[in-house]
């Protein structure tokens, strides 16, 4: 690695024992950054992001007198884009942290013979975009965090006639990766996953429920599943998925729903997710006709590399 930390600093790759110290400093960051703190990020929150993650290639951190400062990790599972997320305490702004992160995944980028290099900014954060822009990078997307507060138990869902919902049970694992996998493959910068890496990165991670997971049925066929946890200090909302031919039947809305009552079964009073601005499902329309908001907004930035 030819990129060096700024003086004072001493880089290396994430361990599993940053965890606590990273949902530190990105709690640290949000609250910096986000006008309105709806999450709360916990070790076991940070230790499941990172399954997907090989550390010691894909990470660097810096940390200065043995505190964590500064980290990033770099994804490139597609042949394509190599895409960062990097994060700097505020009270370390000013550093060279960020373009020491930026410095290091273009090199790592470069490396792996990817096309484009992104990096993530949260919307509020001028200093990152401002620094993302001098490096060449342009504004190509945006993404948002959605939040609804349940202050009474949500009604049920509205099942349209035909349709059978089952939270997932032993041995269904595969249909669920089928379904969901098939209702992103268009998604934006979305790569196909195999089984196995569903099994070490998804139903792996210590926030994975299977009771808070649901297939809906007509007849025999999976057309569509909801993959609900408790994490972030909430109750979350991973994954929601219509089969393409199912669509525009209102399985969307009902799913929905029907993680609102499970969650708020459980005690969550705050159900949160995650989704592109340009879902070309209409997911966000959805979550809005239910009741959800933007509670932040994240911005992806690219480059062309050599």
């Amino acid at each position: 690695m030819s990129s060096s930390p700024p003086e004072g600093y001493e880089a290396r790759p994430l361990e599993a024992g940053d965890a606590a110290a990273a949902a530190a400093l990105l709690n640290d960051h949000d609250q910096a950054h986000l006008d309105e703190i709806v999450d709360h990020v916990s070790e076991h929150d940070v230790l499941d992001w990172w399954l997907r993650h090989d550390l010691g290639r894909e990470s660097i951190s810096a940390s200065a007198g043995g505190k964590l400062a500064a980290f990033g990790l770099l994804m490139n599972r597609r042949e394509d884009a190599a895409s960062l997320n990097a994060f700097v305490h505020p009270a370390r702004c000013g550093h060279g942290l960020g373009s020491f992160l930026l410095d290091w995944a273009e090199e790592q980028a470069v490396a792996r013979r990817a096309l484009h290099l992104r990096a993530e900014v949260a919307a509020k954060d001028t200093a990152g975009r401002t620094l993302v822009e001098a490096r060449g990078l342009r504004q190509v997307r945006s993404g948002f965090r959605m939040v609804i507060d349940l202050e009474s138990r949500p009604a049920d869902p509205d099942w349209p006639e035909g349709f059978v919902t089952t939270p997932l049970r032993a041995g269904e694992e595969r249909a669920l990766y089928e379904v969901m996998e098939e209702a992103f493959a268009e998604e934006w910068s979305r790569e196909p996953r195999s089984f196995g890496d569903w099994e070490s990165s998804v139903f792996a991670q210590a926030s994975f429920d299977p009771t808070l997971c649901f297939l809906v049925r007509a007849g025999q066929e999976v057309v569509a599943a909801e993959m609900c946890s408790q994490r972030f200090g909430m109750g979350w909302i991973g994954s929601l998925g219509v089969r393409p031919s199912w669509r525009r039947r209102g399985l969307g809305e009902a799913l929905l729903r029907e993680g609102f009552v499970a969650l708020h079964a459980r005690g969550e009073r705050r159900v949160g997710l995650g989704v592109d601005a340009q879902n070309p499902t209409g997911a966000t329309r959805l979550y809005e006709r239910v009741g959800m908001r933007v509670a932040a907004q994240e911005d992806t930035y690219e480059k062309e590399l050599p």
